[in-house]
C-alpha cells in the first residue's frame, strides 16, 4: 500500500510540475494599429528608435574597384546576374571551383599492397579514389576488386590520358 502511495504522489506532483512548465506568459500588450483615418500614435518609450531611411548617397561609400578580377569562364558552368542598387549595378558572379590536377590513378597492385582488394584506408592515398570509394565498391562489400578499380578509372577520368 505504501508503494502505491507513493506513485500516486509521484505521478501528481509530475503532472503538476508539467502543468507549471507548460504555461505560457502572457504576450506583451501591443498597441493595436489605428484606424486608417486617424494620425499614427507615438511608438511606447521602451521601443528601440527606428533606423533613419537610407540615403540615396550615402558618405564614405568607395568607388566602385578597377582592379576587380575578371567574371569566370562561362564554359565552366558558372552563373551570374546583375542587380540594380542605390549605389550602381551590382554583378554576382558564381561558378564551382576549378578542379585539382591529380595526376594519372596508380597501378592496382600499389594501391592494394599486393591483396586482391583495396580497403578504404589504403584508397586514402589516391584521394579521388578515397572520395569516390563507395561509388567504386560496386557490390558494397567494403573492398574494391581489380575489376571494380579498373572500371572506376575508366569511368571517372583518372586514368591521366
Amino acid at each position: 500500500m505504501n508503494k502505491q502511495a507513493r506513485a500516486v504522489a509521484l505521478g501528481a506532483s509530475l503532472l503538476l510540475a508539467g502543468a507549471a512548465f507548460a504555461q505560457v506568459p502572457p504576450p506583451a500588450t501591443k498597441v493595436p494599429p489605428p484606424p486608417p483615418s486617424e494620425a499614427t500614435p507615438p511608438p511606447p518609450a521602451d521601443a528601440p528608435p527606428a533606423m533613419p531611411p537610407p540615403a540615396a548617397d550615402p558618405a564614405g561609400m568607395p568607388p566602385p574597384a578597377s582592379n576587380a578580377p575578371p567574371p569566370p569562364n562561362p564554359e565552366a558552368g558558372s552563373t551570374g546576374t546583375t542587380m540594380p542598387t542605390a549605389q550602381g549595378q551590382v554583378t554576382v558572379n558564381s561558378g564551382p571551383a576549378p578542379a585539382k590536377p591529380s595526376g594519372p590513378a596508380p597501378d592496382f597492385a600499389t594501391l592494394s599492397g599486393g591483396k586482391g582488394y583495396i580497403t578504404p584506408t589504403q584508397a586514402s592515398a589516391f584521394p579521388l579514389l578515397a572520395n569516390d570509394f563507395q561509388y567504386a565498391d560496386a557490390n558494397r562489400d567494403g573492398k574494391i576488386s581489380k575489376a571494380e578499380y579498373q572500371k572506376w578509372v575508366q569511368k571517372s577520368g583518372a586514368s591521366g590520358q
